[in-house]
């Protein structure tokens, strides 16, 4: 199993998720129930991205994901026409770009459902998200992320899915 890793972060990113430098990982080079850890070390670096977020460095036709901050963020790009073209654009962009798309919503399914100011009726928006990333073939993800801590584990949530996406699609590490 690899050591390092390094993740390729897109430089319009607003919020950047911040990576860990270490994180203890399963090692599978030990089948069960030999299982054991090992600690890997984690880089990032930005660059602009084609399409979505966050991606692994020499893994980047494998899992791409594509973060998005808010329900407010989402009913912007769903229900207003200009942002959803664009926003159609990026999911067909993401969906062409990966064998695993994946757009990462920070936020709790109750906090969704909650009407605000700005989303006064969310599952208009919820629903119209849900026929678009079905229409795309785009995994969904619900990560808490309103707390320095959530974006923490949100990021080493993120390190984990795109690593294990290498490992798991007959990549050889």
């Amino acid at each position: 199993m690899k050591t390092e890793w390094t993740i390729i972060q897109d430089t319009r990113e607003k919020k950047p998720l911040k990576f860990t430098a270490n994180l203890k990982v399963l090692n599978d080079n030990f089948p069960p129930p030999k299982q054991r850890m090992i600690t890997i070390r984690l880089h990032t670096l930005q660059e602009k991205l084609e399409a979505g977020d966050y991606l692994l460095q020499g893994y980047e036709s494998n899992t791409i994901i594509e973060r998005k901050g808010s329900l407010r963020e989402i009913a912007k790009n769903c229900l207003n026409e200009k942002d959803r073209v664009r926003f159609v654009k990026a999911l067909k962009k993401l969906s062409e770009a990966c064998k695993h798309p994946i757009l990462m919503l920070e936020g709790t399914p109750l906090q969704m459902e909650k009407p605000t100011k700005h989303v006064p009726n969310p599952g208009v928006a919820i629903d119209a998200l849900m026929r678009l990333i079905r229409e795309y073939n785009v995994e969904l993800m619900l990560l808490p992320g309103t707390t320095y801590s959530h974006r923490r584990a949100c990021a080493i949530w993120v390190a984990r899915l795109l690593i294990a996406g290498a490992i798991t699609n007959g990549n050889k590490i």
